[in-house]
């Protein structure tokens, strides 16, 4: 039997071409092979030796490793077809690094990649040795010789070693004088191999080809012009809703054009070309523009390979706005208040009104600061009635009764497989659903450190990611956030960012309770009666005294509630003080908490004073006592600690009745509000 020596340079291509000429071989030859690296014996015996390249070959003879007498073949290597389909999936222009272990197998390989049609990726030669490559290059191709990458390359394609060329087999064959049959069997083998790579090829090609006209007839179907051009102005896509808005006849090619070519407008051409100010990708603009067809909004945005317009003509956008509401109005997502549902008259509504009508006007964030009750909610849907996103959807979300892993999947969404129950498909979140309008979120106080962070990456960056998801998404969203609590006490305590909390408070309205406007409690009770269906109902002149008195800790809501109340109980077409709850009914009005008589009982203490009187009094005295400074919130908070519920504006309607009794006595200036000396006697006497 006849002996083939086959010799490689690395242990890598000793193995690969072994494996292919033991496929050829069969029986009909012994095989025996050797590489450099790991170390040849002192001479190498056979009929034939086989070298894997010139260098190699070079190389035995210096070793002297060779009998003179017997036949050398140097080697012709190529690509190996049956690892190509990476390379295959590689994008058209696509600059590449071929690497190999010199400049000549480099370029080979380059070259016979080419000769199968794989020329549509530019790929440039990296040996050991080389300059270092273009900054830049985020793909390397190899043949087996992966160690020769240089670093920072992320993607690396390794093809395997190259393989004996069919020449090579060939003479290998008819050297050792085996039948021609075998080397026709290697032919069709070989020869086999290049039509699937070309069939493969072939596939590959005829699918983009049938994507590429696919994508076209979806673009070109779109109810929207899109146009795509590079920084230079070069025009890669410009569909047929575009051509129709630009006056350029159906299905006139369009690509590959500069802007000029078809844009008239000098400013629209301005706009288009408009550098980006080092905004960078993601930076948007949108303009209104004139053409033929009338008036257009154009939304210029910056891409990875360049820039996107979209085109949508006034009329269209203005007939989509009004469907998008009607689908907003069907699903709920709208707001239902406005500034004139707001009532009242007193002056720190009015101010209250004033400040949220001006941040109306405006886009940024607001933080509504008011106690339970108080309408937060109310204003948060006026300022969204009132500004330039009134068409968009309004969502409200009450935060205190989610659950922290509830509010996360509620408001920003999820993908399929998130968690255990996910649904199918995953859902969509609030801020995906507010898309284009504003979302309320209601005691934004309670939301988890890890919330609060997602939040945060929202209002900076208006992007969000789904739980359990990988894809950003942009978000054209306004933020409206309420709470009752004290914020930046929070933040100071811990519990809350202070970067969350400045970024919320770029708009800060603040909501006067209840007590603060008790002027405005006649005003509400009428509304109150007429949304009940009661407007000719008489309200008794010394209920409204009595609840001008009183402190309202539930603020409107608790007014609503108890005129609903008042209204089921009461006789007749009037509600008077004797239909108030008995004790204990509203935990409000439960006896001692809070100053509203009920019937029957006397307000008046041993020394003819009410009982209010007396707690005010007896509040002063405990401030003067330690030095402290006698103001109504001071007073207030006094009375209320001792079961005496009193708003400061009830403290100051206290103060000018004693004022008037001589037992207080109140001037401008840092003196401001004091006992007199009968006042002070009176306070110290019991009751």
């Amino acid at each position: 039997m006849k002996r083939v020596c086959l010799v490689a340079g690395s242990e890598s291509t000793r193995s690969e071409l072994g494996l292919q000429l033991a496929r050829y071989l069969k029986e009909e030859a012994e095989l025996c092979s050797f590489s450099i690296a790991e170390g040849l014996p002192a001479r190498l015996k056979g009929d034939l030796v086989l070298v894997s390249s010139g260098l190699v070959a070079r190389e035995l003879s210096e070793a002297g490793v060779l009998e003179s007498a017997v036949p050398l073949i140097v080697a012709r290597r190529t690509v190996n077809c049956d690892h190509l389909d990476l390379v295959v999936e590689l994008a058209p222009g696509t600059k590449a690094l071929f690497v190999n272990d010199c400049e000549e197998t480099a370029v080979a390989c380059i070259d016979a990649l080419a000769g199968l049609g794989l020329d549509g990726v530019e790929y440039l030669p990296f040996w050991p040795g080389s300059p270092a490559p273009p900054e830049g290059i985020a793909v390397a191709v190899t043949a087996g010789e992966t160690a020769f990458v240089p670093p920072g390359i992320p993607h690396v394609i390794d093809i395997g070693p190259r393989i004996l060329d069919f020449g090579t087999i060939a003479e290998v064959l008819m050297g050792l004088g085996l039948p021609e049959t075998m080397a026709d069997g290697f032919a069709s083998r070989y020869l086999s191999a290049i039509v699937s790579l070309a069939k493969r090829l072939a596939r590959s090609r005829e699918e983009t080809r049938r994507l590429n006209a696919h994508l076209a007839g979806v673009i070109d179907s779109l109810s929207h012009g899109i146009l795509v051009y590079d920084p230079d102005g070069r025009i890669s896509v410009c569909n047929e809703n575009l051509r129709g808005l630009l006056g350029i006849r159906t299905g006139e090619a369009q690509a590959g054009k500069f802007l000029a070519s078809i844009i008239r407008s000098r400013s629209l051409l301005d706009f288009l070309e408009a550098k980006d100010g080092g905004a960078g990708e993601g930076a948007q603009e949108s303009g209104i523009f004139r053409l033929a067809e009338g008036d257009v909004i154009v939304h210029r945005f910056e891409s990875e390979n360049g820039r996107i317009a979209t085109f949508r003509n006034e009329r269209d956008a203005a007939a989509e706005g009004s469907r998008l509401a009607r689908e907003y109005r069907r699903r709920g997502y709208v707001a239902k208040y406005a500034m004139n549902d707001i009532t009242g008259e007193s002056e720190p509504l009015k101010r209250a009104k004033r400040v949220a009508g001006r941040l109306a006007a405006t886009d940024l964030t607001i933080l509504i600061h008011g106690e339970s009750g108080t309408g937060k909610e109310l204003f948060a849907s006026a300022i969204h009635t009132a500004s330039g996103r009134s068409s968009g959807p309004f969502l409200a979300v009450d935060l205190g009764s989610l659950s922290d892993d509830l509010i996360e999947s509620e408001l920003f969404g999820y993908d399929e497989g998130a968690f255990t129950g996910a649904k199918k498909g995953g859902k969509s979140g609030l801020f995906e659903l507010a898309d284009g309008g504003t979302i309320f979120l209601d005691e934004i106080g309670n939301i988890s450190p890890k919330v609060q962070t997602r939040l945060l990456r929202v209002l900076q960056e208006k992007e969000i990611m789904r739980v359990g998801g990988a894809e950003i998404k942009r978000i054209d969203v306004r933020v409206i956030a309420a709470s009752n609590e004290d914020l930046l006490e929070r933040a100071r305590e811990g519990k809350f960012r202070e970067d969350l909390y400045f970024r919320l408070k770029t708009g800060l309205l603040r909501i006067p309770p209840l007590r603060e406007r008790a002027n405005d409690i006649p005003l509400l009770i009428e509304s109150f009666l007429k949304a009940e269906g009661r407007g000719g109902t008489e309200v008794e002149p010394a209920l409204l005294v009595t609840f001008g008195d009183y402190a309202w800790p539930g603020n409107v809501r608790e007014l609503r509630n108890l005129v609903t109340y008042l209204l089921a109980v009461g006789e007749g077409p009037h509600i008077t003080l004797a239909d108030l709850p008995d004790e204990g009914f509203f935990e409000a009005f439960a006896r001692p908490a809070v100053g509203i008589p009920f019937p029957g009982e006397s307000t008046v203490g041993s020394q003819g004073l009410e009982i209010a009187d007396r707690c005010v009094l007896a509040a002063m005295a405990a401030l003067e006592s330690v030095g402290k400074p006698i103001g109504r919130e001071a007073v207030a908070s006094f009375c209320i600690a001792r079961g005496r519920a009193m708003g400061p504006g009830a403290v100051r309607a206290r103060f000018e009745r004693l004022s008037a009794l001589g037992l207080v006595s109140s001037s401008r200036g840092p003196r401001g509000t004091r006992l007199t000396d009968e006042g002070r006697r009176l306070a110290s006497c019991p009751d």
